[in-house]
């Protein structure tokens, strides 16, 4: 047997009906008409200005606080300077000496008896014997 007896035929493809007249053309209006085009762009360019006028303005503050906060070190440096420079004239007037010379100019003279007040019991103690309780 050959290959060419037992092959079949192709099946002859079906009529297609005849299209009849001429198609009918009609007018499809826009999905988006112009004044919801011309909206939409509006409110894109004042998105984009709100946006660049919010960028402004917090670059604006952040710059401000930070002038705050430089004179605020400013202020706080100085302020620690005093302090230090009043430490040391407390130190400086706290010495043995230097609180003996201001008591001398003062007229004190040192104690030579040295007597207690007990307020609870109304009571002086210390001194001589002669001064007395």
């Amino acid at each position: 047997m050959s290959a060419t007896a037992t092959q079949t035929a192709p099946a002859r493809p079906v009529r297609r009906p005849v299209v009849t007249g001429l198609p009918s053309i009609q007018v499809v209006p826009s999905p988006a008409p112009m004044k919801g085009f011309i909206l939409s762009i509006i409110a894109c360019i004042v998105l984009l200005c709100g946006a660049f006028a919010t960028v402004f303005w917090l670059n604006t503050a952040m710059v401000e606080g930070a002038y705050k906060i430089q004179e605020q070190k400013v202020l706080l440096n100085d302020l620690a300077d005093t302090r230090n420079t009043l430490q040391d004239e407390i130190a400086e007037a706290s010495t043995a000496v230097a609180l003996r010379d201001k008591a001398e100019s003062l007229g004190l003279v040192p104690a030579t008896e040295i007597r207690h007040v007990d307020l609870g019991n109304s009571v002086v103690t210390g001194g001589s014997a002669t001064n007395g309780q």
